[in-house]
Parts: structure tokens; C-alpha cells; sequence
């Protein structure tokens, strides 16, 4: 296979992970589209940090550089992990939050 078609799937990809990754505040409204989008998130990561492995085995570049690969492949793992947390979901902190405080302030 060509690596400039790897290339390109890789730059849809890395583009779709992107774009989810921007409306996923939009899709905490929803519980069940909140996790479709996080889903998706972290199959486009993990499929543009293989992707990304191939070409960097293959010695090709992306974005015109070798050395931006390795990030690219660590930042895409990380993406993925912080995809699997919840915005709306169980409180883990147990303390005050703001909102708490300042009505506790206007009661007194």
C-alpha cells in the first residue's frame, strides 16, 4: 500500500478524532450520544496511532517530518484515555464545589 494513502486516512482520521473531540461538551447533554462520541474518539485515535506506527516503520513522513510522528502516535494515546472520561457522570471529588459555596454564602 502507498504511504501517501496511509497518509491521507491517517489525516481524516486524526481530523474526525478532532472534530468529535470539540462537540463532545455539546454531546454531554446526552448520555448515550456522549458515549458514541467517545467511542469514536478512541477508535480514530487508536486507529491513527497505528496508522501513524506503519508510516513511521515504512520511514515516511507526516506533515512533511519523521520526528513529529512519535508525538503525534503518544498524543493520540493520550487523547484516547482522556476521551473515556465522563462530563456528566458520578461526582468523584466528594467536596464543595463552587456553586455549593456561593449559595451557602448568600443563605447566611
Amino acid at each position: 500500500m502507498n504511504l501517501e494513502i496511509i497518509e491521507t486516512i491517517t489525516n481524516f482520521s486524526c481530523g474526525l478524532a478532532v472534530f468529535a473531540f470539540t462537540i463532545i461538551a455539546t454531546a454531554s447533554r446526552n448520555p448515550k450520544f456522549e458515549v458514541l462520541v467517545q467511542q469514536l474518539i478512541s477508535v480514530c485515535c487508536i486507529f491513527s496511532a497505528f496508522l501513524l506506527t506503519i508510516i513511521a516503520i515504512n520511514g515516511g513522513t507526516f506533515w512533511s517530518s519523521e520526528k513529529l510522528i512519535p508525538p503525534l502516535i503518544a498524543l493520540n494515546l493520550i487523547i484516547m484515555f482522556a476521551a473515556r472520561l465522563n462530563l456528566k457522570g458520578k461526582q468523584v471529588s466528594q467536596g464543595m464545589n463552587p456553586h455549593q459555596i456561593g449559595r451557602l454564602n448568600q443563605e447566611e
